[in-house]
């Protein structure tokens, strides 16, 4: 006898011993589960669907647009990122000035649909003013030479 205990008890050392680490394994798979939710918000950031108009103009680097985005769809519903306004035009303000980017940064970009009234755009506009933003700017897709 050798003197070496097997996992079933025994003091043989005939029989191999069948186990396999697994620690690494778990580690690996805990990085992936974390890599995957830090990516998984990022990548659905843009899920509103908008007809957005064509325009002539400068194109904004990536670093200019990186301020806070107030889309409005085509059945006027208004959106600040992903995340829905409420129906009543009333608390508009308060919940754009609640929206610490907006603040923080003082500008904010428009993002509408080509189909919805200019109305709807002008309410967006006193409302961000009446939040503190200073400076409101238009998101278009740029115009295709013809």
């Amino acid at each position: 006898m050798s003197g070496i205990v097997t996992h079933d008890g025994s003091a043989s050392g005939d029989e191999p011993v069948a186990a396999i680490n697994v620690t690494s394994l778990i580690d690996i798979m805990f990085c992936l589960l974390i890599g995957f939710m830090v990516a998984t918000p990022l990548m659905n950031q843009e899920s509103i669907e908008l007809d957005i108009p064509h325009a002539m103009g400068v194109e904004i680097t990536e670093e200019e647009f990186e301020y806070s985005v107030v889309s409005i769809d085509a059945d006027a519903r208004v959106y600040i990122g992903a995340l829905p306004l409420d129906a009543d035009k009333a608390r508009w303000t308060e919940q754009l000035g609640a929206n610490q980017k907006i603040i923080d940064d003082g500008i904010a970009f428009i993002q509408g649909d080509r189909s919805i009234p200019f109305e709807v755009i002008l309410d967006v506009m006193i409302a961000l003013k009446e939040a503190g933003v200073s400076e409101v700017g238009f998101v278009t897709d740029p115009k295709r030479e013809q």
